[in-house]
């Protein structure tokens, strides 16, 4: 499962904060098991990522970027694409 966040004019953290809230918004709408393992998987990322050392890797939005989230081997992996 993976998470893409869009990152324009907002950083990795926020980016990450309004997808959360869009999908819990769309899951009180109707039941969905792929947005439920999406919502689960960002919920931990929210609760564990180094928001600080992501920023400073550059997904601080200070260009328009896309990003994936995933989990590899129990680690999240940010990568740029």
């Amino acid at each position: 499962m993976d998470v893409v966040l869009e990152l324009k004019g907002h950083c990795i953290e926020t980016a990450a904060k309004k997808r959360y809230e869009k999908l819990v918004s769309e899951l009180l709408k109707s039941e969905n098991p792929e947005k439920e393992k999406e919502l689960e998987l960002l919920v931990e990322f929210l609760k564990n990522a180094d928001f600080k050392v992501l920023r400073s890797r550059g997904f601080d939005g200070s260009r328009r970027i896309s990003v994936r989230i995933r989990k590899v081997d129990g680690d999240f992996v940010v990568e740029e694409i």
